[in-house]
């Protein structure tokens, strides 16, 4: 399957954000910034194509997992009279667990502790106590460019700020960032180049910062960056993460019941582990709440599928999955949400994908619920089809594939051995 790894990271990134600004307070297109800040400082310090395209990905990706982090602290409050972690311990679960995570992406260099010390200072004090000549030269860049755009808005560059930027840079030489770095940014930074990632700006600057590429890559590469993606939307409000993977379990199983083309079952299952991502811009507030959601918060929490289809708009060449992912809540009848589409507008695939999320809801633990025996979740959804809600010939091929299918995490556990 060809795809253009770093397109889809740009589009997802405004997720990434949504988790961040909420979480930690940071502006609309910070991934973005932080990437565009990335490239053209690498570009000054001469690192290769291929570096430079590595340098943005791990740039959208630098704080991966804060949903994850965010919700093992929770589960630690339990147990410790809620008390939560130390800012440095924080920081060391989230470089730790974000380093992890990395491993799903099909990078083109070598790349390793860019995402674990990311926030390292180049006198040693960060959190592992590395000292510049000790952290890989991309996680250096990633923390100038992340401290630049935490601390200044770069959506609103004058005179001033452009020298409190500089100002900033230079009193901190030798204690936050190496001096060497710090000097190729105030000579190739001028107000000009700042002013080329404000909001207004940065989409073009990216595309025209690095070479875009298609590659082709395997179905285990894309079931590796579907788990990323998965891990990440799913911890955004449980602990345990496991809907996501197990649509596209369930999705994968069908599309193989149904002999879709390799290729078509690749794109079907990353569809399945994206069908949620736009829950990254749900707050927690209502996505953690305990008790039933008030009328208000019920819209809100549907507008995830609505900022499933926002999200992935923004990828080129990707209409069948944006379309497959977004529409899991529409009903045959035309109940459904976001678009309130019938049976006469949606396709065999989004039919599909509905029933899928609708057996992995029933059937998954959740720490409200037990989850429901296969046949008590089948009647349940037949109990939908005589609503006119979905498919009844799905519906039967789903009780005949899953009835002796074996879990979505033994699955994915033997294709990843």
């Amino acid at each position: 399957m060809k795809i253009n790894i770093n397109e889809i990271l740009y589009a997802v990134s405004s997720g990434f954000d949504s988790v961040e600004k909420e979480l930690l307070g940071t502006r609309p297109g910070h991934c973005k910034r932080i990437a565009a800040i990335s490239i053209l400082t690498g570009k000054a310090l001469g690192l290769s194509e291929n570096e430079l395209i590595d340098l943005a990905a791990f740039s959208i990706l630098h704080d991966n997992a804060l949903t994850e982090v965010n919700q093992e602290e929770i589960e630690y409050k339990k147990y410790n009279n809620g008390i939560g972690y130390t800012p440095r311990d924080f920081d060391i679960r989230r470089c730790t667990l974000g380093e992890n995570n990395t491993k799903y992406i099909p990078f083109r260099t070598n790349n390793r502790d860019v995402i674990l010390l990311h926030h390292e200072n180049a006198d040693g004090s960060g959190p592992f106590g590395r000292t510049y000549d000790r952290t890989p030269i991309k996680a250096q860049i990633i923390h100038l460019a992340d401290m630049i755009d935490t601390q200044f808005n770069l959506n609103e560059i004058n005179k001033e700020t452009y020298g409190d930027i500089i100002y900033f840079l230079r009193s901190n030489v030798d204690t936050l960032f190496s001096r060497e770095l710090v000097n190729t940014f105030t000579k190739f930074f001028k107000q000009r180049q700042l002013n080329s990632i404000s909001i207004t700006n940065l989409d073009n600057t990216l595309r025209k910062a690095t070479k875009n590429f298609n590659d082709e890559y395997s179905f285990k590469e894309i079931i590796n960056l579907a788990i990323l993606f998965a891990r990440i939307v799913d911890h955004k409000s449980h602990y345990s993460c496991r809907h996501s993977i197990g649509v596209a379990e369930n999705a994968r199983a069908m599309a193989k019941f149904y002999h879709f083309p390799q290729d078509k079952m690749t794109k079907y299952y990353l569809a399945a582990a994206l069908h949620d991502i736009g829950k990254l811009m749900i707050p927690n507030e209502i996505l953690q709440k305990p008790g039933a959601l008030t009328d208000e918060e019920y819209m809100i929490m549907r507008g995830h599928a609505y900022s499933t289809y926002n999200i992935l708009n923004n990828i080129k060449n990707m209409d069948d999955i944006k379309v497959w992912a977004s529409h899991h809540h529409e009903k045959l009848n035309g109940t459904g949400y976001p678009f309130g589409l019938n049976e006469e507008n949606l396709s065999f695939e989004e039919k599909l994908m509905t029933c899928c999320d609708i057996y992995q809801a029933l059937t998954e633990e959740r720490s409200y619920k037990a989850g429901l025996e296969h046949e008590v979740a089948i009647q349940i959804m037949r109990d939908m089809v005589i609503k006119g809600e979905i498919d009844m010939n799905i519906v039967n091929d789903i009780d005949r594939v899953m009835s002796n299918h074996i879990t979505a995490y033994d699955q994915l556990t033997s294709i990843l051995h």
